[in-house]
């Protein structure tokens, strides 16, 4: 091999490897982390007098507040645009409960699974099919009218399963839960998390709209960045593991599945506790627990004397 033709090799090798490398060290230096968000996604995404909060954005923050910079928050406007706005720059990590997939995998590299959730729906009681529970009751409605937030792994799922002229596509999974109180479609289908949180927001429509979370499948949400830089992804991936494990996870799960209630203009919550108090509680509880099931175990067998 020629020299010239060698060097030009090392040079192309060294353009190839920086443009994507260092993706951390670039953040650092501007000083902000753009996160690409769901658009009204509760609980992971919500908006209220103009300020986004949720379980994903307290991660956002907090990743933020690691890396010592600020963030940015932008909410594209369809989900099918998450991915093409990352790839574009415009954004430089997806923290929108995206499920793993191995078609968008083909175009980013997602974390280590931060979220496992399942199918669940929403469906009028007057079509619900007796004893249904789950997901797949769904198929035993007639002429089922079925709405989907496009774009997501739930519209994928139910072109798999129903009719294309049965679906009908919306741009929020809230304004495909709506159309199910108006009876614009007959059920919507979402992930768990949000099936569930829906129900407890809107205790006024219980007579009207059930809610089936029997768990059908298992999905995992990850954060999702451009593909390329294995020491972000290493580092995203500790961020992940370090969030299960000392129970800030846990924590915002808690707060935004048991505690908080959002519904139209208010949001109420009950004792807001940090990382160190809720783990002091479930440690207590967890005992509290354990001494309930050793008397149970005891119970009924009778004193015993010599």
């Amino acid at each position: 091999m020629k020299p010239y033709a060698f060097i030009l090799i090392i040079v192309m090798l060294v353009v190839s490897v920086s443009s994507h490398a260092g993706e951390i060290r670039r953040i650092r230096e501007r000083g902000v982390i753009t996160v690409s968000l769901n658009r009204d996604y509760p609980p992971f995404s919500m908006e209220k007098a103009g300020k986004v909060f949720g379980l994903d954005v307290d991660l956002a923050h907090l990743l933020a507040d690691i890396l010592n910079v600020k963030v940015r928050f932008i909410r594209p406007d369809t989900y099918d645009q998450q991915i093409p706005t990352l790839l574009a720059g415009e954004s430089d990590i997806i923290m929108a409960a995206m499920t793993r997939t191995v078609e968008r995998g083909l175009k980013v590299n997602f974390s280590t699974p931060y979220f496992e959730v399942s199918q669940a729906a929403l469906v009028r009681r007057d079509r619900v099919p007796a004893g249904a529970d789950a997901y797949f009751d769904l198929m035993a409605i007639d002429g089922l009218r079925l709405g989907v937030k496009t774009g997501t792994t739930h519209e994928a799922f139910a072109r798999q399963l129903f009719p294309t002229d049965a679906i009908k596509g919306y741009p929020t999974t809230t304004a495909a839960a709506t159309a199910v109180v108006e009876g614009e479609v007959d059920a919507m289908v979402a992930d768990s998390p949000f099936v569930r949180v829906w129900r407890k927001n809107h205790v006024q429509h219980y007579q009207k709209v059930s809610a089936l979370l029997a768990p059908v499948t298992r999905e995992f949400y990850a954060f999702a960045i451009r593909q390329g830089d294995p020491d972000f992804l290493n580092w995203l991936n500790l961020f992940v593991d370090q969030i299960r494990t000392d129970g800030t996870l846990d924590l915002l799960t808690y707060e935004y599945f048991e505690q908080t209630v959002c519904t139209g203009d208010k949001m109420d919550s009950g004792e807001k506790l940090n990382r160190a108090q809720f783990l002091r509680n479930r440690f207590i509880a967890e005992k509290q627990a354990m001494i309930e099931q050793r008397r149970s175990t005891f119970q009924g067998r009778g004193d015993s004397y010599e």
